[in-house]
């Protein structure tokens, strides 16, 4: 008696055991919400009397919220430098910058970026910020030539973004383009990503 009933619980260890979760483990699903992001990558201005600057280091730290599968807003903290680049003109008869022709370039902006799936985990990110730049010394104008100078900004930049199989971590690269408005000076930003989304 105990025969049977033992074969007809060894005979549904088979099925119990297809019925639990495949050794692969269940699909990731892309973690959306709040993340923080660093970005280390290269800067460089246009314009002025030698054209563009030389590039330099530039660092940008963020927050964010992605509001649905497609929106993300975030606010970002970034700081370059234009180098051997004189925006105000040289003093008569010389090769010296009336003022700084080396200039520290921080953003305070609010970013906003749509999500374009190219592929599984692949996504196009188009995006626009504004906000508020702080050039130390002043590379333009008439006040002190040692003194800092605040203005606003506005830009456009592309992305692409992928959702590594590690939970919470996303990688990319940016191109961002940003018009100084006032000092009337063209930034651009090339850089890495790496986002964590909590």
């Amino acid at each position: 008696m105990k025969k049977p009933l033992l074969v007809a619980v060894l005979a549904m260890l088979p099925t119990t055991a297809f019925a639990a979760t495949p050794p692969e483990g269940v699909p990731l699903e892309v973690r959306r919400g709040f993340f923080t992001e660093a970005d280390i990558g290269a800067f460089f201005t246009l314009g002025g009397e030698n054209i563009y600057s030389n590039a330099q280091t530039y660092l940008q730290l963020g927050v964010g919220y992605d509001v649905t599968d497609k929106l993300t807003l975030g606010v970002h903290f970034g700081l370059g430098s234009s180098a051997a680049n004189c925006f105000a003109g040289y003093v008569p008869d010389s090769d010296v910058c009336s003022m700084s022709d080396n200039f520290t370039v921080a953003f305070a902006d609010i970013t906003a970026g749509y999500m374009v799936s190219l592929a599984d985990r692949l996504y196009l990110v188009p995006k626009v910020a504004a906000g508020l730049t702080r050039l130390d010394p002043a590379p333009v104008g008439s006040g002190d030539p040692g003194a800092a100078m605040t203005a606003p900004n506005a830009g456009l930049g592309i992305g692409l973004e992928y959702a590594t199989p590690m939970d919470h971590f996303s990688v990319g690269a940016d191109f961002l383009a940003r018009y100084l408005i006032g000092p009337n000076i063209p930034t651009f930003a090339i850089f890495p990503r790496v986002k964590y989304t909590f």
